[in-house]
């Protein structure tokens, strides 16, 4: 296995906006909406991933800081994810399938990721509980059920640390109680980091795969079918915890297939 590369390949392709999304077609304005919605669902995927293994490149204070902000990129990855799901439905009801269906044409991931982001965003799924219980809403009285709970067992966090430095102070005693709400939408026990963080874990990361793989194929297949891009070639950098994070995944798969 190949290490991640420290810069990566990346082809920039420059449209006429008026042409490839004229304003008056119907896949327009839907379209665009979930292409924001997919942006900002990479960007949380990488800050998941990295703040997941900042958590567990370290010890202590440290590590529990982390893994406060590895929560709250997971709970800001399901809201994305969620909103991305609204995006898509409207998108799905703008457009006759047999338009859907042209575009995606020999595109047979982007057509299976479709299929299985149709049933990614249901009233009972596990991203929609973490996004209307703690991931884009503070609930109060949620809050403080959990609380009550966590104190009468005992077990409340009773952790706070103040930084020097603006921005790094946190409170890990509430980061837990978030974790408790996410338990709740789960039905289980994530805060362990066992199976069943994996099990979720992926879940999410693959909706997120899914999305991402669907947009861009339906965004290609516009712009092919419109005449539109003009191609060329660049590099960017990798941050190195991402390299790190994607690295330590390929490795866990390959011991797992092995």
């Amino acid at each position: 296995m190949a290490p991640t590369p420290e810069r990566a390949r990346v082809i920039v392709i420059k449209i006429d906006p008026a042409r490839g999304f004229p304003p008056d077609d119907p896949l327009t304005p839907p379209l665009l909406r979930l292409m924001l919605a997919t942006d900002d669902v990479r960007h949380a995927s990488i800050l998941f991933l990295m703040a997941d293994r900042q958590v567990k490149d370290t010890m202590g204070i440290q590590q529990a800081l982390h893994g406060g902000q590895m929560w709250y990129a997971f709970r800001l990855l399901c809201s994305h994810l969620r909103e991305s799901g609204n995006a898509l439905t409207t998108l799905m009801n703008s457009v006759a399938d047999r338009r859907l269906t042209e575009l995606l044409r020999g595109r047979d991931e982007a057509v299976a990721s479709l299929g299985r982001l149709r049933t990614a965003f249901g009233k009972d799924a596990f991203i929609t509980k973490v996004r209307d219980s703690i991931g884009s809403h503070y609930q109060q009285a949620d809050i403080m059920r959990i609380y009550e709970q966590d104190l009468a067992k005992g077990r409340v966090e009773g952790t706070l640390v103040a930084c020097e430095v603006g921005g790094l102070s946190r409170t890990p005693m509430t980061d837990v109680l978030a974790l408790r709400l996410m338990d709740e939408a789960a039905g289980a026990d994530l805060a362990s980091g066992g199976e069943e963080f994996g099990k979720r874990g992926g879940e999410v990361i693959g909706v997120a795969t899914d999305l991402s793989m669907f947009v861009g194929h339906l965004v290609d297949g516009l712009l092919e079918e419109r005449g539109q891009g003009e191609v060329t070639k660049d590099t960017i950098e990798v941050p190195a915890l991402l390299r790190a994070a994607r690295d330590a995944l390929e490795r866990d798969r390959g011991t797992e297939t092995a």
